[in-house]
């Protein structure tokens, strides 16, 4: 296979998974890892030797962590609104479920999931359902800043390998 139709097709993928950590019905991490396994597959000898299994090691390890971060620091976010447990469950299940709605049912379901049980727990108090919902959604924000920061360290460390198996 042609090196070059292959790096451009794996950066291709790549910035779509970039783009997964803003809108939610696209892959994010996950796909830039998989777009650089395919990378290292195709490769001869398979994945460039040492310098691919060092830079696929990071780059999963960074997968891991973006994955966490997505769900530690939205989670963080609604308890540190004053979410109970089961309003972040509610979240989580009602985000699911939103997924047959792109792009935005996802992010509608968690936040409507989140206030409602709040709402209904404490006495149908708006204003402390509210507060859960802004530390959720403070919370997402945050990791898609944290994610984005993922993103463009897996993509770098994918360069590097690319321009030192070619040297």
């Amino acid at each position: 296979m042609n090196e070059t139709f292959l790096v451009v097709v794996t950066l291709l993928i790549m910035l779509v998974g970039v783009a997964g950590v803003i809108l939610p019905i696209l892959p994010d991490v996950w796909l830039i890892w998989l777009a650089a396994v395919g990378y290292g597959l195709l490769q001869q000898p398979l994945f460039d030797g040492w310098i691919g299994a060092i830079a696929m090691f990071l780059i999963t390890v960074l997968t891991v962590v973006g994955v966490a971060a997505d769900w530690m620091l939205s989670s963080a976010g609604a308890a540190k609104g004053g979410a109970s447990w089961q309003a972040i469950t509610a979240s989580i299940v009602l985000g699911a479920a939103g997924l047959v709605f792109p792009p935005l049912g996802p992010l509608v379901g968690a936040l409507l999931g989140l206030f409602l049980v709040e709402y209904l727990q404490n006495g149908r108090d708006v204003k402390r359902a509210w507060n859960a919902v802004k530390g959720y959604a403070a919370g997402c924000g945050l990791s898609v800043v944290a994610r984005l920061g993922i993103a463009a360290a897996m993509i770098a460390i994918w360069g590097v390998w690319v321009w030192v198996a070619n040297l």
